[in-house]
């Protein structure tokens, strides 16, 4: 029998449970600091079986950072994971995140998993400079019974001495407005503060990151802290509009780490903002490159850093209670006054060099980078009807930009008030180039709108502070004589450019700009209430029931004058205007090319001149720019040096500065300064040193007091025929009907002002009495209060500069309200008569204004005329002692057709304005009406 082998059959495999495909190994080391940073260090290469990775245990971590081990994959169930080192489990026991079934050919019933092993840096201190295999211990229950082991990677621990990398200061700062007027920057905290932060709808802010590291010298590793990768929240791929942009090129290391970012607030993307505001973290992950022995990782840092954004539009009611902010829009500098917390406060535009009693004095300058950027993004903006334009590292403005004048000085664009008049009507644009691209410019209509709309939106920036107050009323103020094209320019783009500084959700409407109140006016408003207090006024306001006054005003650019009084309001204007006090101006002129930044070119300008200098100036060809009050001489010499060039411009301020003319003008002592090393500019871009100004001085300082002795004079000239026939209502000089001169402006500091009036005014040793002065009160006043502390409250101090600005909010609040008079003439209009001929005024300053519709007696005879013939015009009058080459009078065409003879009649139609009637026997009479304020500019 045949014995048949039975053969048993193998037992079957058992299946490992759960069966896992792992596709992505992260090891990393993290550590979190209590300032909320996190940081990082993984593998420069990403994690595999193939090659052996190295990571380090920095001593100085190993109390506080913990190793992290991220598996992800596909698995079959769900299942427990601990991880396992050299045999040993280390860490905690964690259940593997199970996902959906993955969308790829072939996975069958299987899920996707993720798990996440931590394991305390401390307990593998033992491990440290060893080679060692990191598995995942995998099984279905949480005891890990029966768990099947996956091997991962190998893992070199490197044991590093030291502290480690760490970041031992973090902060973020908002440097827009540091960048554009250099104003102090915002700091990480003001920008979380639930009651600052900034408002939706305020453009692009440009945002300064430092992150200071502790000490690295003598470290055994190598950190690179200039970042190699910057992520944030908001990154894109795309080329499309981003809440936040990284600039890449700003990127700097050192002992800090330093980039800069650009968050956009009127990103929609950051919509809705609700009513309480919400924090926006930018959750910003900045990576670097770190060695260690041979090995190289990635250290890598994350920080939240929450934005805090607001939305203005719920708080509109409570901006419209906000009192209106007072602007004095100065040729040299402006100031801005408003209230805040129920005091009165000056705005300081930035920060600069200038001293603190000058600190509210806001330079009318712009530093133009790049011009063409500036006009399409001005344009931009406009076309748009959109707000806040982007004008980073394209203009600087105030304190930045004047002290830009040293280095770039044909890059900076000042006097902005006086330039619709320059460009628009005497075609005097000054030749510029801007810094950046070093590209020449000149200027036109459309280019000084810009420039004024950019000013007024930097100004603007600094009064409505980011997530702070808006201020929706704003009160301006003009010159006395101001050409109203220029005035309306100004209203306008003031205007415009606030607007551009007012949050986006805030309507147009609600936004009021008025250019109402002369700065003379605005000046009384502010000193008069305070100045009716003083014992020395006393006597004159018991003797007329009100203070009478002449404000002087002698600004940077203007001579400005105002008469009038200051008195209890009537009841009938009580009742109207809600005001108790009044002020009532009586006749209001001025000279708006008569001002100490004039002044200060025309020195500069007879020094150029001057018979010891210009021989050197011709023979070495060195051009200088000509004052506006200087007329052309095509019979110069060398007429070309004195054209439009960028050479001659920079001339201008160089020796301004060098010789230190500036200071000439407040104090006949104040001579010149010699300077013997001056490089003058020429025009074909070389330089060359002067030598005849290291001589010479004492006769070139007699020249300059005697110009200014005179100019002055003549201003003074002016108010003394304006306090002649201003309608006091009672008989007797200025002094005897109780009036009292204000000077004003910051040029009215100048000795040669003093001397003037004691001359004019026939007051022999006058001295300008001021508050708390010991000189005896002679009438004429300089207010000037310093800045003092109350009770822990800063009152602001008045200046002859910030009186103007704080009047201005004075009467937008209708503390005090103005009253006008209807203003008399303003100039002496007259013909040569008698023998020998001299000038005689037949229309006389103060000739109330009528209806030139009417014929009557208020037109006034000049006789038989020769439409060829001009008037003669003159702000002073001497009866009997004007030739006719007297330079104090000025000829006016008549504007009437030419070669018509007839009887010429005259009527004061306005202030400036006059309408004549030329009658012809048989024939209608010709009519035109001259308006005399271009002429007497």
């Amino acid at each position: 029998m045949n014995d048949i082998a039975t053969q048993t059959p193998a037992p079957e495999r058992a299946t490992p449970s759960p069966r896992v495909r792992i596709d992505v190994i992260s090891t990393v080391v993290q550590r979190a600091l209590p300032n909320g940073v996190r940081m990082e260090v993984r593998p420069q290469r990403p994690v595999t079986a193939a090659w052996d990775q190295a990571l380090p245990l920095f001593e100085g971590w190993m109390q506080s950072a913990e190793l992290r081990v991220r598996v992800s994959g596909l698995t079959d169930s769900p299942f427990f994971a601990a991880l396992e080192i050299e045999g040993a489990k280390v860490g905690a026991t964690v259940a593997a995140a199970i996902g959906s079934a993955p969308a790829e050919a072939g996975a069958g019933p299987l899920s996707s998993f993720s798990v996440e092993l931590v394991v305390p840096l401390a307990l593998l201190a033992p491990h440290a400079g060893k080679r060692c295999a990191l598995r995942l211990v995998l099984s279905p229950q949480s005891s890990l019974a029966g768990g099947r082991k996956v091997t991962l990677a190998r893992t070199i621990f490197v044991g590093i001495p030291g502290y480690g990398p760490l970041l031992s200061a973090l902060d973020l700062l908002e440097s827009t407005d540091s960048v554009l007027v250099d104003a102090p920057e915002r700091r990480l905290f003001d920008l979380q503060n639930p009651e600052e932060g900034l408002w939706i709808g305020t453009g692009k802010w440009r945002l300064r990151l430092f992150a200071d590291w502790a000490k690295l010298e003598g470290e055994p590793f190598v950190i690179d802290t200039k970042p190699s990768h910057v992520f944030h929240r908001f990154q894109r791929d795309d080329d499309a509009p981003a809440v936040v942009v990284e600039d890449a090129t700003r990127r700097a290391g050192g002992r800090r780490t330093y980039t800069e970012l650009v968050l956009d607030s009127s990103h929609p993307d950051l919509l809705p903002i609700p009513e309480e505001g919400k924090d926006v973290p930018l959750d910003l992950t900045v990576e670097h490159a770190l060695t260690y022995g041979e090995h190289t990782a990635v250290c890598t840092w994350h920080a939240a850093l929450p934005v805090r954004l607001r939305d203005p539009r719920p708080l509109l009611k409570s901006f419209q209670r906000l009192s209106a902010v007072g602007i004095d829009f100065g040729t040299t500098s402006t100031v801005a006054a408003l209230y805040q917390k129920g005091y009165r406060a000056l705005l300081r535009l930035g920060s600069g060099s200038a001293p603190a009693a000058k600190s509210a004095e806001n330079p009318t300058y712009l530093l133009v980078e790049d011009h063409e950027r500036l006009w399409a993004e001005v344009e931009r903006a406009a076309a748009g009807d959109a707000r806040f334009p982007n004008l980073l590292r394209v203009v600087r403005g105030s304190h930045a930009a004047r002290e830009a004048m040293t280095d770039s000085p044909s890059a900076v664009v000042g006097e902005l008030k006086s330039l619709p008049e320059r460009v628009l009507s005497l075609d005097q644009s000054p030749q510029l180039r801007d810094r950046e691209r070093r590209r020449d410019f000149l200027l036109d209509e459309s280019r000084v709108r810009i420039l004024v709309r950019a000013y007024a939106y930097l100004l603007s920036r600094a009064i409505n502070r980011p997530g702070q107050d808006v201020y929706l009323r704003y009160w301006l103020t003009h010159p006395a004589k101001f050409d109203e094209r220029a005035r309306k320019l100004l209203e306008e783009e003031i205007r415009r450019g606030i607007l551009l500084g007012i949050p986006e959700g805030i309507p147009a409407e609600e936004v009021v700009v008025e250019m109402s109140a002369s700065e003379p006016e605005a000046f009384a408003a502010e000193v008069c209430p305070e100045l009716a207090t003083y014992a020395e006024l006393e006597p004159v306001i018991s003797k007329f029931g009100e203070m009478r006054f002449a404000v002087f005003d002698f600004g940077g650019g203007t001579l400005d004058i105002a008469c009038g009084r200051f008195r209890p309001a009537t009841e009938q204007e009580a009742e109207e205007l809600g005001s108790r006090t009044v002020i009532e101006t009586l006749q209001v002129s001025g000279d708006d090319h008569l001002g100490g930044d004039y002044l200060t070119h025309e020195l500069v300008w007879l020094t150029h001149q001057h018979d010891k200098h210009l021989p050197e100036m011709e023979d070495k060809e060195v051009p200088m720019m000509r004052p506006q009050t200087v007329p052309p001489n095509n019979l110069a010499n060398k007429p070309h040096l004195y054209k439009r060039s960028l050479a001659g411009r920079q001339n201008r301020f160089r020796f301004e500065r060098e010789l230190g003319l500036e200071a000439v003008k407040f104090a006949p002592e104040n001579e010149p300064r010699r300077a013997a090393d001056l490089s003058a500019a020429r025009l074909d871009g070389s330089e060359v040193r002067l030598e005849s100004l290291a001589t010479d001085t004492p006769a070139l300082h007699a020249k300059l007091k005697e110009h200014l002795q005179t100019r002055i004079r003549d201003g003074v000239k002016l108010m003394k025929s304006m306090l002649a026939i201003a309608p006091w209502g009672t008989e007797g000089d200025w002094r005897e009907q109780g009036v009292t001169i204000l000077l004003a402006g910051n040029s009215s500091r100048s000795a040669f002002v003093e001397q003037a009036l004691a001359d004019e005014l026939g007051i022999p040793g006058l001295k300008v009495w001021r508050p708390g002065s010991t000189e005896p009160f002679q009438q004429v006043v300089l207010y000037e209060t310093p800045q003092r502390t109350e009770r822990g409250v800063t009152i602001v101090g008045v200046t002859p500069k910030t009186a103007v600005a704080l009047g201005a909010l004075k009467i937008a609040n209708r503390e005090v309200h103005l009253v006008r008079r209807a203003q008399g003439f303003s100039y002496f209009v007259g013909d040569l008569r008698g023998f020998p001929p001299k000038f005689v005024a037949i229309v006389q300053m103060g000739t109330p204004v009528s209806d030139p519709s009417v014929f009557g007696p208020h037109y006034v005879d000049f006789g038989k005329w020769d439409t060829k013939t001009p008037l003669r015009v003159s702000q002073e009058y001497v009866a009997g002692k004007m030739t006719s080459n007297d330079p104090r009078v000025s000829m006016i065409p008549t504007g009437l057709a030419a070669g018509l003879v007839g009887r010429l009649f005259v009527c004061v139609s306005g202030p400036d304005e006059l309408t004549l009637a030329l009658q012809r026997d048989g024939q209608d009479p010709l009519v035109t009406t001259l308006n005399l304020a271009k002429y007497m500019r």
